[in-house]
């Protein structure tokens, strides 16, 4: 088995041959674009053709040089004195090229477009000739200043009305107003002046008490739980324990009577019958065992349930005695503190009563001090609303006077309009003069331009010369493309011809060992 070589690398594309060839299909794309671009027009006005005057370049140093070497090789023998033949001799084709082409764009239009031209140039011809006259008489014109003849602009609008600013501030009086102290002044009560209100002592008539709950003892929480029996806790332990002491014995009997049977039999220890005959019998002893235990468990729990209840009746007569103490003492005090609300409730009840009083005589106080106040209030009332009326008549004669003097100031608003309307509709008409008189001195040269641009010459329009570009075949991007996938092929065959190598180096690796294995 030999060793896979790796393919040899593939030679690198001729780029420079390429890029020369990918010129030279740009340049027929564009050659072939521009025909296609552009073609022959044939229509009702006339006609339109494109022309290509293509030149040639010929290489003659080339062509020589190839003649040259062709002649030198002419006569030449092998080494069998046999005539070496060297081919056909070189063509001047081979060196010539095509050259720019140089468009050429002919326009020719029917007889009757033709006579139309003609028609439409003598007709420029003769307006040209009118405004030539027309120049003359527009220098005459030029040649006077332009001088405005019309009338005046009005700048002034002649005596106006004076404008009347109203009654002065103070023409008529001024409004005046009602002192607070005019009247009167309102009063009050003082809050002692009948007296003050009084409270009672609380702690006069005694202070309630309660029952000491200590001095009773305090309640049993729980039992004495002494002379209860223990609950299993471990087995093993108490009724449990006692069961289990007395099956000892008859489960080791039992198990030292299967081993002798079975020894007996010849079944021997360790084998699956041994091991089938000691499961059956460790299963029963356990059974046994369990029976035991949950018997045991159950005697327990009956004497530990008694005791527990026997205790707690105990502490629920000891409470009892407690409570019927307690209650006893509480009784006696609440006759106690009802003695003393009774007491406070009498004296209190006094005490409103005086305070009752003292509130009375206040509230007479304040409603003949509110009907004082009043009084003093519709005083100042009266003289307020009498001020007031005094004000309203001195606010009617200000207005009276203001509304005439706005009359007189709308008249002469009135009168400033007027003029001014008069005085624009002088300087409109001064416009429109001035403009009547711009408009003939201009007329000769509005006359010239007219003629000037009245007729113009229309010839037929044809397609103008466009080029597009036809897009070239990508000679060059093949190449380049065609190049990377020879080396990504010589990538994968070189991937694969190293894998293959490896597999073989541990194929080798392996029989090596193989080999050391057998001679050791």
């Amino acid at each position: 088995m030999g060793k896979s070589s790796a393919p040899p690398p593939p030679a690198a594309p001729n780029y420079a041959a390429a890029a020369t060839a990918q010129g030279a299909a740009n340049v027929d794309a564009a050659r072939q674009s521009a025909v296609l671009s552009n073609p022959n027009i044939i229509s009702p006005y006339g006609n339109q053709t494109v022309t290509y005057n293509q030149s040639k370049k010929v290489d003659q140093a080339g062509y020589d040089q190839a003649m040259q070497n062709w002649q030198s090789q002419q006569g030449q023998q092998d080494e069998y004195g046999n005539a070496i033949d060297q081919g056909a001799a070189p063509d001047i084709s081979q060196f010539t090229t095509a050259g720019d082409m140089q468009p050429t764009v002919t326009q020719t239009l029917t007889p009757e477009a033709q006579r139309t031209l003609e028609s439409q140039q003598r007709v420029q011809r003769s307006l040209a000739d009118l405004g030539q006259q027309g120049i003359t008489t527009a220098q005459n014109v030029m040649g006077t200043p332009f001088q405005y003849r019309g009338p005046e602009i009005q700048t002034s609008l002649g005596q106006q009305m004076p404008v009347n600013y109203g009654p002065a501030m103070g023409q008529y009086g001024m409004a005046g107003s009602v002192a607070p102290g005019a009247y009167g002044q309102a009063g009050s009560v003082g809050a002692g002046q009948y007296g003050m209100a009084q409270g009672i002592d609380a702690g006069a008539y005694g202070q309630a008490q309660g029952v000491n709950a200590g001095q009773f003892g305090n309640l049993r929480t729980g039992a004495d739980m002494s002379g209860v029996a223990a609950m299993p806790v471990n087995a093993g332990m108490t009724g449990q324990q006692a069961i289990m002491n007395r099956l000892q014995p008859q489960l080791a009997q039992q198990s030292a009577a299967t081993a002798q049977q079975l020894a007996n039999q010849g079944i021997t220890p360790g084998s699956e019958a041994w091991n089938n005959a000691m499961r059956e019998q460790q299963q029963s002893q356990n059974d046994l065992l369990s029976q035991a235990a949950l018997q045991g468990i159950g005697l327990d729990m009956s004497a530990n349930q008694q005791g527990y209840g026997q205790a707690m009746g105990q502490a629920g007569m000891y409470n009892a005695a407690l409570g019927q103490g307690f209650g006893q003492a509480a009784q006696a005090q609440q006759m106690g503190n009802q003695a003393i609300g009774q007491n406070f409730g009498q004296g209190l009840q006094a005490n409103q009563a005086g305070n009752q009083a003292i509130a009375q005589n206040y509230g007479q106080g304040m409603s003949s001090q509110q009907l004082q106040n009043q009084a003093i209030g519709q005083n100042y009332g009266q003289g307020v609303t009498s001020q007031n009326q005094a004000n309203a008549a001195m606010g009617q004669n200000y207005g009276q006077a203001g509304a005439s003097a706005g009359l007189y100031n709308q008249a002469a608003a009135q009168q400033f309009n007027q003029n001014l309307g008069a005085a624009q509709f002088g300087n409109t008409a001064a416009q429109q003069a001035l403009a009547q008189q711009l408009g003939l001195y201009n007329q000769p040269l509005n006359q010239i331009s007219a003629l000037m641009s009245g007729s113009q010459i229309q010839a037929p329009q044809f397609q103008s010369y466009a080029g597009q570009n036809i897009q070239a075949a990508p000679i060059f991007q093949g190449v380049q493309q065609q190049g990377q996938a020879a080396m990504d092929q010589y990538g994968i065959q070189a991937n694969q011809a190293a894998a293959n190598n490896q597999g073989m180096m541990g194929m080798l690796g392996s029989v090596a060992g193989a080999g050391g294995m057998i001679l050791a």
